[in-house]
């Protein structure tokens, strides 16, 4: 459930299972995914992969969640991202239905959205996330066995 690149329109995922690359508009994603009579607005689903028909989950790092333990790391970078998506769609406001605001008020939406700080720090060349020699993903045979 890698997200490698955010581009002004679009995401690039890598799926796990499969490890195949995949590029979701942002306009077919939305924050909230309903469990039961919830909506749970720190989750973006994304779109099933077209090539092994596995779902993923984006998920937005928690309001009271510390500082990543290796700055810089696949996974300090992946996170920045995430949460620049998620801030992303409740601008444009891609909200599950029940997030959406009706009439006087409704509940709002915790967002992440990255600083220019640390766009400059972490991002100089774009929103895009270099995958490590150790980290590359799986061959699609590879994931059926």
């Amino acid at each position: 459930m890698a997200i490698h690149e955010v581009t002004a329109e679009d995401v690039l995922q890598r799926c796990a299972r499969c490890g195949s690359g995949n590029r979701f508009s942002l306009d077919t994603l939305e924050v909230g995914v309903a469990r039961r009579e919830d909506v749970d607005d720190s989750l973006v689903q994304l779109p099933p992969c077209p090539a092994c028909r596995s779902t993923e989950f984006l998920i937005r790092a928690a309001e009271s969640e510390p500082a990543h333990p290796a700055p810089g790391s696949f996974g300090h970078l992946h996170r920045l991202l995430v949460g620049h998506v998620h801030a992303e769609l409740v601008q444009r406001a891609r909200l599950h239905t029940v997030l959406k605001p009706k009439g006087g008020g409704a509940r709002k939406v915790a967002v992440h959205p990255l600083s220019q700080e640390a766009r400059e720090r972490w991002f100089p060349q774009g929103l895009r996330i270099a995958v490590p020699a150790d980290e590359q993903p799986r061959a699609p045979e590879e994931s059926s066995r």
